[in-house]
């Protein structure tokens, strides 16, 4: 029987050999290990520009055009008249509107990424000038006074609702910034009188004009550009030939 009080010398644990580092997919290209060519990968992506912003691009209305086709898209998700459930991309002019809208997101964000427009964006900046246009007649020819009895009869408004008209629109409105209960009556006909335009629609038209502005004004710059630096050659020809 083995002496329970005296047990066996027990061996020497030797120390382990350092252990290998685990080589994910050997070395990267010019012998540097894996792990180096992650932490520059990773190092590259947090260095990136924050999102639709390029520090390269200089044109600011190439930024100008992504912010319209925002609106138009935000535009397109508020009511486009009386009834909060019928916003606009459930409409059919909505949805056209909101196409273009996110084509003019997308065309303009790659823009400003690669500092250059294509023709494809400037095709639906060109389609955001039937939107102005149709936006602009419809608000023309919209009629509050017709929209509120329309909107009474569906039971969208109560029967003693009010609604400012164009001709009390601007002096509601200054009435509404003034305190006292006039100002809640006020308030309650501006309100009444975009809801029964709608709030959407205000906001797609915005959008829209914008954009063309944005348009229009660099063309007219750029032709005023050309212009300068045309007359600028014809100077120094000019000094050319006095030499």
């Amino acid at each position: 029987m083995t002496d329970s009080g005296n047990p066996p010398e027990l061996a020497t644990l030797e120390p382990l050999a350092p252990l290998e580092p685990l080589d994910a997919g050997g070395a990267a290209a010019g012998g540097a290990p894996a792990a180096s060519a992650d932490m520059a990968t990773a190092m590259a992506r947090a260095s990136l520009a924050a999102p639709a912003f390029n520090p390269f691009c200089r044109d600011k209305t190439f930024y100008r055009f992504l912010f319209a086709g925002v609106l138009m898209v935000l535009g397109c998700l508020m009511p486009f008249g009386a009834d909060y459930q019928m916003v606009g991309y459930k409409t059919m002019s909505g949805a056209v509107y909101l196409v273009i809208g996110v084509a003019m997101v997308w065309t303009w964000w790659g823009a400003i990424h690669n500092n250059r427009s294509t023709s494809a964006s400037l095709k639906w900046l060109l389609l955001c000038a039937l939107v102005m246009v149709a936006g602009i007649m419809g608000l023309v020819w919209y009629n509050p006074e017709v929209a509120l009895a329309a909107a009474q009869q569906r039971g969208l408004l109560p029967a003693d609702a009010q609604v400012s008209t164009w001709a009390s629109l601007f002096p509601d409105l200054f009435a509404a910034g003034r305190p006292g209960e006039a100002a809640v009556v006020a308030g309650s006909r501006v309100e009444n009188f975009w809801r029964l335009h709608g709030v959407g629609k205000f906001f797609v038209l915005i959008g829209s004009v914008i954009a063309e502005i944005g348009f229009f004004g660099g063309v007219l710059g750029g032709a005023k550009k050309n212009k300068q630096e045309k007359q600028s050659r014809m100077m120094a020809a000019t000094e050319r030939k006095r030499r």
